[in-house]
Parts: structure tokens; C-alpha cells; sequence
């Protein structure tokens, strides 16, 4: 099946965010699916890489990142759950 405009533009939204976002736009995430709490994990490294999975769905994508782990990663650590409690 087919992801519609909406769910391409809600994934892309969250992308973006994931990768330029401030630490607190990042916590707000939610999945572009179901709205679930999402899991997104920089891996660092020569083809660092950039993964965000729905808690919930398990709907999920991966990216290559750069060399530079996105600022939140300073604050929240390259390894965070969105909807929980700071």
C-alpha cells in the first residue's frame, strides 16, 4: 500500500526535525503513522546513520546522517524515546 501525501509530508517533517530539530522539537515527535511514541538513534561514525522507529507501529526509517550527530544528541544522548519524561 501506498503512503499518502500526508503520511510522506508528517515522515518528512519528522526527518527534518530528527536532524536539525532543537532537543525539545525532537521530544515532541510522534510517529507520522499512528502518532506513537517514537525511538531515534544516531549511530556515530565514518557513515554515521540516523533511525526512527514507531514504539507503537514499528514503522521505522533509516538514513545515512553525515559526520555531525544533530545538536540534540549534545543534551539527550544519540539514543532517545519521545514522549517520555525528562
Amino acid at each position: 500500500m501506498a503512503a499518502s501525501p500526508e503520511m510522506k509530508a508528517a515522515w518528512q517533517k519528522i526527518l527534518n526535525t530528527a536532524l536539525s530539530g532543537s532537543a525539545e522539537e525532537v521530544r515532541q515527535l510522534k510517529c507520522g503513522t499512528c502518532a506513537g511514541p517514537l525511538q531515534i538513534v544516531f549511530t556515530p561514525g565514518e557513515r554515521a546513520s540516523l533511525t526512527v522507529c514507531c514504539a507503537a507501529c514499528s514503522a521505522a526509517i533509516a538514513l545515512d546522517a553525515g559526520h555531525e550527530a544533530p545538536l540534540w544528541v549534545k543534551s539527550l544522548g544519540p539514543d532517545i524515546t519521545t514522549g517520555e519524561a525528562t
